[in-house]
């Protein structure tokens, strides 16, 4: 599904050609509303920060972390989260600990060292992007962009009863594609002789 194809079937599921405009803002916060709930392979990213002064900024679009980590391989160190207050109460000695707040990571002891993070983002948005532009969230999971968009056009017209439906809907796409993740995410030794018990997954 493409950018031009999903506002054509919003409008269709409306029945309201006179909402183009505000078609394209029930996009933008489908978008926020599946950042702030769905963690799956296709919004999970891996990168890495240089802090100055033990502090770097969030990559753009940050939604949660997973892992905080430095080094590689036998090197790897698993950062301790830590709170701000445990953080000041650590002090600047010990072993690496990291926390976040706001827009920034804190690496304590304050250090310049390269931060590998683990962390799901939110959507890259479709809004300014040209019709025929699509996303490997958007062209998996279409429905789940269909159901939230529906959901933010029912509250702009305050339509509680066919908001509900939509929401559910919503809610039951979230949960199926979290499920299928988690699954991917854990790979499930399967025994010899059973063929049947369930469909291959793994990373």
């Amino acid at each position: 599904m493409t950018y031009i194809e999903l506002r054509t079937a919003i409008e269709g599921y409306l029945h309201r050609a006179d909402l183009a405009t505000e078609i394209i803002e029930f996009i933008t916060r489908a978008e926020q509303r599946i950042g702030r709930d769905v963690r799956i392979l296709e919004n999970r990213v891996q990168d890495t920060v240089t802090p100055v002064s033990g502090v770097a900024a969030f990559p753009t679009r940050f939604a949660e972390m997973r892992r905080v980590s430095t080094g590689s391989g036998a090197s790897l160190i698993i950062l301790r989260p830590v709170s701000p207050s445990q953080g000041r109460r650590f002090g600047t000695s010990g072993d690496a600990k990291a926390y976040y707040i706001s827009d920034n990571i804190y690496l304590l002891p304050a250090a310049d060292t390269d931060i590998d993070i683990d962390y799901y983002e939110f959507p890259e948005p479709l809004v300014g992007d040209v019709d025929g532009a699509t996303r490997p969230l958007l062209t998996r999971y279409e429905n789940l962009y269909i159901d939230a968009a529906m959901a933010e056009a029912h509250t702009f017209m305050q339509n509680w009863e066919a908001y509900q439906i939509w929401a559910q809907r919503y809610v039951a796409e979230v949960g199926q594609a979290n499920q299928a993740a988690e699954q991917a995410y854990t790979p499930v030794a399967a025994s010899a002789y059973d063929y049947g018990g369930g469909q291959p997954c793994g990373l």
